[in-house]
C-alpha cells in the first residue's frame, strides 16, 4: 500500500508540472469528481448522480496502543451505500441540492452477526455564487446544508445496525474555484455543527478542508487529486467530554472520469488514507459514480 501511494503521488506531481505547459482550452462542463462542486447550474437544469461506496474496513482504534491496528480475524465490519445526488438550478446563481443515502452495513464479531439496511440520514444544501469573474474564470460559492435524522437509529433489535446517527446537523462551506487553461483549482472549508444523539450524546462537530486540482486532457477524460483533511471533535454528555471520541483522517484521493455524449459521465475515485483515527478504519475506499445532466 506505501509503494501504491507513493507512485500515485509522484505521477500527480510529475502530471501537475507538465500540464502548465499546455495550452488554455474551454471544456463544459468540468464537475468536480470528489468533494462539493461549486459551480451553480443554469436556472432550470438538472444534474443527477450516483455513486456507490464499498468499504471493508481492516483497521480499528486501539486506545490502549493509542494508534491504530489490524481487526482481528474474528471482526469482519463492511459498509456499502450508494448515495442518489440531485442538482437543479433554481435561479443562475442558487442551486438546490438534495443527497439521498442507501446504507447497507454488516458486522460479524466472535461468529455473531449484526447487520442494517435502509435509508441513511438526507441532506439538503443551498449552493449559492457570490461572485463570478468571467476575464479571470474564477467563482465564489456558499454552501448552506443540513442533514436530517432520516436513518433508523432507536428501537433497534439486538442484531440490528444503526444506519443513521440520530441527530439533526447544519453547516456551511465555503467554495473558491479557479480554472486555469485545461486545469481546475478547487478548495473547500467545510463546518459541520452536530446535534444530540437518541442516547443523549452531542456528537462532535466536523471540520474538514480540502484541496483539488483536476486535468482536463480532453471533453472525455478529465484526471483529477484531492487532498482531503477531516477533523471530528470530542463527543459530551451532560456538559462532559467524552474521553477518546475524537477522531481525524488524512487521504490523497485520485479520481477518474470518462464522458459518453454531451450529458452521460463515468466517475471512479479512490480514496487512499494517509492517516487516521476512527473507530474503525481502512487503507483505501472505492467510489463508482454515474453522473447524468440536462
Amino acid at each position: 500500500m506505501k509503494r501504491i501511494k507513493t507512485f500515485v503521488l509522484i505521477v500527480f506531481l510529475s502530471t501537475t508540472i507538465w500540464g502548465f505547459g499546455v495550452r488554455a482550452q474551454k471544456l463544459f462542463p468540468r464537475p468536480p469528481l470528489f468533494g462539493i462542486p461549486a459551480k451553480t447550474l443554469p436556472q432550470n437544469h438538472w444534474v443527477f448522480r450516483g455513486y456507490w461506496i464499498i468499504n471493508d474496513y481492516t483497521k480499528m482504534w486501539s486506545s490502549a496502543e493509542g494508534k491504530m491496528v489490524d481487526a482481528p480475524s474474528s471482526l469482519n465490519f463492511t459498509s456499502n451505500v450508494v448515495w442518489g445526488k440531485i442538482r437543479y438550478g433554481i435561479t443562475n446563481r442558487l442551486t438546490l441540492i438534495l443527497n439521498v443515502p442507501y446504507v447497507k452495513k454488516s458486522l460479524t464479531k466472535n461468529g455473531v452477526e449484526k447487520t442494517g439496511a435502509g435509508l441513511g440520514d438526507v441532506i439538503a444544501a443551498l449552493l449559492y455564487k457570490f461572485y463570478h469573474k468571467k476575464s479571470d474564470r474564477f467563482l465564489l460559492s456558499g454552501l448552506f446544508f443540513t442533514k436530517s435524522p432520516t436513518g433508523k437509529s432507536t428501537n433497534l433489535s439486538t442484531t440490528e445496525l444503526p444506519t443513521g446517527t440520530g441527530s439533526f446537523d447544519y453547516g456551511f462551506s465555503i467554495l473558491p474555484e479557479k480554472e486555469f487553461g485545461k486545469w481546475d483549482l478547487r478548495f473547500s472549508a467545510f463546518y459541520l455543527a452536530r446535534g444530540k444523539n437518541d442516547a443523549g450524546v452531542n456528537l462532535g462537530d466536523v471540520l474538514s478542508f480540502s484541496w483539488s486540482t483536476a486535468y482536463n486532457f480532453s471533453k472525455k477524460l478529465i484526471l483529477e487529486n484531492t487532498f482531503y483533511y477531516k477533523r471530528f471533535f470530542e463527543n459530551s454528555k451532560d456538559g462532559k467530554n467524552l474521553p477518546d471520541t475524537d477522531a481525524y483522517l488524512f487521504q490523497l484521493i485520485p479520481a477518474v472520469q470518462y464522458r459518453f455524449g454531451n450529458s452521460f459521465f463515468v466517475q471512479a475515485v479512490l480514496p487512499l488514507t494517509l492517516t487516521q483515527k476512527r473507530p474503525f478504519g481502512n487503507s483505501y475506499e472505492t467510489w463508482l459514480g454515474l453522473y447524468y445532466m440536462f
